[in-house]
């Protein structure tokens, strides 16, 4: 099969980047013929043959139009079996939402931040644009629509009035060779070490781009009420505002205990070398760092807004929260899952909850309802 693939930047870092990578490395070793149409990539997977997409200069909103517009029209000029689309472009025959609605990303933000920024959201271009694509691709302008998660699976019923036959609910897999718990080597210690954290110091991992919406301001309110916690770190990991959460941080009087790494290749080294994984987002339609992490043996804390919270087991696995603004309710959830008695029992219940989505699994599911769309079936 002849696919092409979507993905506006390609790179390394970053859950749904791996996720496009794992997936495009598994299609070109199964025997597939796998072309990527981006406008920015780094260190594709072998056998992947790269399409470079124009993208307009100017405001956000046009880029968003000119890419999906170029890679359109580059992608139909092609004639491939199949076109897969991880981004909101025009026509694609599959589209994976892994972005979740952007409309129902308005609405939980407004609800966490206030009602001042519904009358900037109105006026703002970008999200009249990316609204628009998707009510193009959800209301017929796709074959199928792959949702990871059924809380993005129903607001797209919801929000969209999309055919429920269109929509195809499939979750996230994970490597579970690449991230998995095994601690028994020296490298936590060294990675440990070099981040002047001792053997027994409780680290709270924190990894995803784009720090407002994932809740980091969160984490670090919580973190204060937990200044008892003698030697506790916080590592943040991925792409953000450093700058702006250091002086949050310097604020809550907690500065000398957060370390911001920026965006790692290796997210694996640094999950094993913590104890739990927080994540308070304001929304997430799956988080692949949480999936990783519990493959990494790490107990995990998330909100009812993350589509990863369906597959979770509360206090087993990790634990839910209902809105991130409770920081106190957060914090408390914090320290329990920081006992030291309970984590070898925790982190076999994260890695068992994560091996039910091993990424064979999931390729085997797109694949599936590849077969679907080249039958014609239900379309």
């Amino acid at each position: 099969m002849r696919i092409a693939l979507i993905r506006r930047r390609y790179a390394e870092s970053g859950g749904a980047e791996r996720y496009v990578a794992q997936l495009a490395t598994a299609l070109a070793s199964a025997g597939h013929a796998v072309h990527l149409f981006a406008n920015r990539w780094t260190a594709v997977p072998a056998g992947v043959r790269v399409h470079r997409v124009p993208v307009p200069p100017g405001p956000a909103f046009l880029g968003v139009l000119g890419f999906a517009w170029a890679a359109h029209r580059m992608a139909r000029r092609e004639r491939f079996d199949l076109v897969h689309s991880f981004d909101r472009t025009i026509r694609p025959d599959i589209y994976r939402a892994g972005d979740g609605c952007h409309q129902a990303w308005l609405d939980r933000r407004r609800a966490v931040e206030g009602g001042v920024l519904r009358a900037l959201d109105c006026v703002n271009p970008l999200h009249r644009t990316l609204i628009g694509l998707e009510r193009h691709l959800f209301r017929g302008g796709c074959r199928r629509v792959i949702a990871n998660s059924r809380m993005v699976q129903e607001e797209i019923l919801r929000y969209y009035g999309a055919a429920p036959p269109v929509v195809r609910m499939i979750y996230t897999g994970v490597d579970l060779a690449r991230f998995h718990p095994d601690r028994s080597g020296t490298e936590r210690a060294t990675l440990r070490g070099r981040m002047g954290v001792g053997p027994e110091d409780p680290v709270i991992l924190f990894a995803g781009s784009g720090f407002e919406r994932k809740g980091l301001r969160f984490l670090l309110q919580a973190a204060r009420r937990m200044q008892g916690t003698r030697g506790l770190r916080i590592w943040v990991l991925g792409k953000g505002n450093p700058d702006r959460y250091r002086g949050m941080a310097e604020r809550l009087g907690i500065l000398d205990r957060v370390s911001f790494t920026g965006a790692v290749a290796d997210p694996e080294h640094w999950m094993r070398a913590a104890d739990l994984f927080v994540l308070p987002t304001i929304y997430d339609p799956f988080s692949n760092a949480c999936l990783e992490a519990m493959a990494s043996g790490l107990p995990v804390i998330t909100t009812r807004a993350n589509g990863v919270a369906e597959i979770m087991e509360e206090w087993r696995t990790g634990a839910v929260v209902a809105d991130p603004r409770h920081v106190t309710d957060l914090a408390d959830r914090m320290q329990e899952l920081l006992d030291p008695a309970r984590r070898e029992e925790r982190a076999a219940a994260a890695r068992q909850c994560a091996q039910a989505f091993p990424a064979e699994k999931h390729l085997e599911q797109f694949l599936a309802t590849c077969e679907e769309v080249l039958r014609g079936a239900g379309v």
